[in-house]
C-alpha cells in the first residue's frame, strides 16, 4: 500500500515539473516574438527626437525587419526652439531656420541606418508654415494602405511636457482607436518611465560596440559646428544633457496604446 502511494506521489510530482518546464520553454518562446510588424514607421516631432527617444529602436526595427523597411516621417519644422531665437538667425526665414535642421536630421538618421528614400519631410510638402497634423495622419493611412502589416511608432501621447508631442502621439492612438491602424507603439523619455506599468513598457537597450557607435554618431550630428557647410550644432545646444545620458544609457522607452 505504501509502495503504491509512494508511487503515486512520484508520479504527481514528476507530472508537476514536466508542465512546469512546459510553461517555462512557452514562455520563453514567446520572448522570440517580434515586436515590431514587417514594416515600421517612426514619427518624430522634430529633428533629434528619433535620436533621442528612439534611437536604439530604430536601430533594433532594423535588425528585425531590415533597413528596406522601417521609414522615418518628420513632421514638424522644429524652428521655434529657444536656440534659434539667438540674433545670429534673425535674417533667416522659417524654411532656412527649418533646414538648419533639416540637415542634422538627415545626418543623425543615416547614421542611425535609415534609408535616403525611407526618410519622409513633412515640413517640404507642407502647405503652411505651422505643423500640419492633419499630413502626419493621413501619411500614416497611406502606410496602412500600401503595406499589410505595419508598427506605427510615435511619441507618447499621454507623458510629456510637450504639447506637440502629446498631439503627435494622439493623432496615432485615435487613429489606433478607431480600428484604421492596427499596430502602435509611443516612445517617452527617461524622466517618465516609472508611470508606465511594466506589462505595457517595451525597452530596447543597446549593448554591442557597433550599436553604441551608431548612436554616438547619430548624436555628434547634432553637435556638429563648421560654416562651410552650414551646421551649427543646433539640436546638440537645445538639449546637450539628454544627448549626453543617451550615449551613457543607450536605450529607448516605449509603451504600449494601453496606458
Amino acid at each position: 500500500m505504501n509502495k503504491n502511494k509512494d508511487k503515486n506521489i512520484t508520479i504527481l510530482i514528476i507530472s508537476l515539473v514536466v508542465v512546469l518546464l512546459i510553461g517555462i520553454i512557452d514562455n520563453s518562446n514567446s520572448y522570440d516574438e517580434p515586436t515590431f510588424g514587417d514594416t515600421v514607421v517612426f514619427y518624430p516631432q522634430h529633428e533629434d527626437d528619433e535620436t533621442l527617444w528612439a534611437a536604439s529602436a530604430i536601430l533594433q526595427a532594423i535588425e528585425q525587419r531590415g533597413a528596406d523597411n522601417v521609414y522615418i516621417v518628420l513632421v514638424s519644422y522644429g524652428t521655434g526652439i529657444k536656440v534659434l531665437k539667438d540674433e545670429k538667425y534673425s535674417n533667416l526665414s522659417n524654411m532656412q531656420k527649418y533646414e538648419y535642421r533639416e540637415r542634422e536630421f538627415l545626418d543623425a538618421v543615416k547614421q542611425l541606418g535609415i534609408k535616403n528614400e525611407n526618410i519622409i519631410l513633412l515640413p517640404r510638402i507642407n502647405n503652411s508654415d505651422v505643423t500640419s497634423f492633419q499630413l502626419m495622419e493621413k501619411t500614416a493611412l497611406d502606410f496602412e494602405r500600401r503595406f499589410d502589416n505595419v508598427t506605427h511608432v510615435a511619441h507618447t501621447y499621454k507623458y510629456d511636457w510637450h504639447l506637440q508631442h502629446l498631439k503627435n502621439g494622439a493623432v496615432i492612438q485615435c487613429l489606433y482607436n478607431s480600428g484604421k491602424i492596427k499596430h502602435a507603439l509611443y516612445f517617452i523619455k527617461p524622466q517618465y518611465e516609472e508611470y508606465i506599468p511594466n506589462s505595457e513598457k517595451v525597452i530596447y537597450e543597446s549593448n554591442t560596440i557597433q550599436e553604441k557607435n551608431k548612436i554616438k554618431n547619430a548624436c555628434m550630428a547634432y553637435k556638429l559646428i563648421d560654416e562651410n557647410i552650414k551646421r551649427d550644432g543646433i539640436g546638440y545646444k537645445s538639449d546637450h544633457k539628454s544627448f549626453e545620458d543617451l550615449m551613457i544609457k543607450n536605450r529607448s522607452i516605449l509603451h504600449t496604446p494601453n496606458v
